[in-house]
């Protein structure tokens, strides 16, 4: 179309877009923030996985270098954090004697890591399960909605 003609159709008051192209620009936009936000969701959560697998092998380093210099490993009866020295900021450990139940939760105690007030909770088991033969410990932490217990100190897991 030349510019006369779309000067002229302006003049006769055909001008705008019709309902129909504005409701396709927003069901392409819609698809597009659909798309973003479930790919953005996927990011959060690995994230936040890799978070809990960082904190589990920290606390496991920690128990090591406990054990080259004393011997032992930390036990169930004492303050973990007060025998190994500082925990990472916003990490907590809590032992148990069985696996945890669930994988993550945000106020759930039983889960293998819970949150509250952005304190992460995490669960050791020492091992074997008698303290007096202790060789180890098992740090459960969360992948999605699986426990994982793989991150160990020591032999006796």
């Amino acid at each position: 179309m030349s510019l006369q003609a779309n000067i002229k159709k302006m003049q006769n008051g055909e001008r705008g877009f019709t309902i129909v192209e504005l409701l396709i620009v927003i069901v392409v936009i819609g698809i597009l923030a659909a798309i973003t936000i479930v790919a953005f969701n996927g990011v959060q959560q690995r994230a936040r996985n890799t978070q809990y697998k960082t904190d589990a092998s920290t606390i496991v380093k920690k128990a090591e270098a406990l054990n080259a210099d004393t011997g032992a490993y930390p036990d169930a009866s004492g303050d973990f954090a007060g025998e190994i020295g500082a925990l990472p900021a916003g990490v907590s450990v809590t032992y148990v004697t069985s696996a945890p139940s669930t994988a993550f939760s945000t106020s759930d105690t039983a889960a293998a890591v819970y949150e509250t007030g952005g304190v992460k909770n995490y669960k050791v088991s020492v091992c074997p399960a008698s303290p007096a033969a202790q060789t180890g410990l098992r740090v459960y932490y969360a992948e999605g909605t699986t426990v994982k217990n793989d991150a160990l100190a020591g032999t006796g897991c």
